[in-house]
């Protein structure tokens, strides 16, 4: 599952880009002064600081281009002859390499590590919705409020610009998320590693003791994906309704019996 990106991370991606692409140049510019005072490793080291920096407000890749960035400052400002994309020693030209490899790896283990952080905080932000639905569901809240809850619940795992109810009999058909998380119909397209809903929305079966009480209608916002677990709990979230709604229906018919 691939994280969604933030505001937050689309700004350090931005950061990142900049250190990349600035960052080894100003460094390797800045280390002229002491490369007669330092062996050539130390040197390539300082840089390689840089290269990490990059990586870890970016990503892969801004970690990659800070290597090749760092390769080339390294070789340009620091090795014989000066100046130049040329290199008289072979010491110099293992250096260059060790930089550009371990600044390649290091983007990837960055972009791992973040990528394992946003799924744990995902998935604990799933298990939090389902479980602030499943609480009021229990304490017998009233069905309407049941009902905002879910759509403001689903509005925000999925990112969506509007989440709808609606009772059977219901408009026209769209789309349609299904149990296991697939989505039947409409077209789909490819956001990052996730597929974006149908733009002209996707409708969610609302169950309950195998009846059907309505659909929530999802409305997604454009360049948003939707990763399988998050329509997964999506289902587990009208789930939640269903129930809610059969147990409203079933008090109403023994009201009704008693009455009678």
């Amino acid at each position: 599952m691939a994280p969604r990106v933030t505001s937050i991370e689309r700004q350090a991606s931005v950061a990142g880009w900049a250190i990349a692409v600035f960052g080894p140049i100003a460094v390797g510019a800045l280390l002229v002064s002491m490369r007669d005072e330092l062996v050539s490793t130390n040197l390539a080291l300082i840089l390689v600081v840089v290269v990490v920096l990059a990586a870890v407000a970016g990503g892969r890749g801004p970690g990659a281009v800070a290597a090749v960035t760092a390769a080339v400052s390294y070789d340009f400002f620091l090795t014989r002859p000066y100046l130049s994309l040329s290199i008289d020693s072979a010491d110099d030209v293992e250096t260059t390499l060790i930089l550009l490899a371990i600044g390649l790896i290091v983007g990837q283990l960055v972009t791992v590590a973040r990528r394992s952080r946003s799924a744990a905080n995902r998935g604990a932000d799933e298990v939090t919705r389902l479980h602030r639905v499943a609480e009021l569901a229990a304490a017998g809240t009233a069905v309407d409020d049941l009902v905002d809850t879910v759509e403001s619940e689903l509005t925000a795992l999925l990112e969506l610009d509007a989440c709808t109810f609606e009772l059977a009999p219901h408009g026209a058909p769209l789309p349609r998320l299904e149990r296991g998380g697939a989505v039947v119909g409409g077209s789909r397209r490819l956001v990052g590693d996730e597929f974006a809903l149908p733009a002209e929305g996707v409708e969610l079966p609302v169950l309950g003791r195998g009846r059907q009480y309505g659909r929530l209608v999802l409305e997604p916002r454009p360049g948003v994906g939707a990763s399988l677990e998050e329509r997964i709990v999506a289902v587990a979230l009208s789930d939640q309704l269903g129930a809610a709604l059969a147990a409203e229906a079933d008090v109403v018919v023994d009201g009704n019996e008693k009455e009678q």
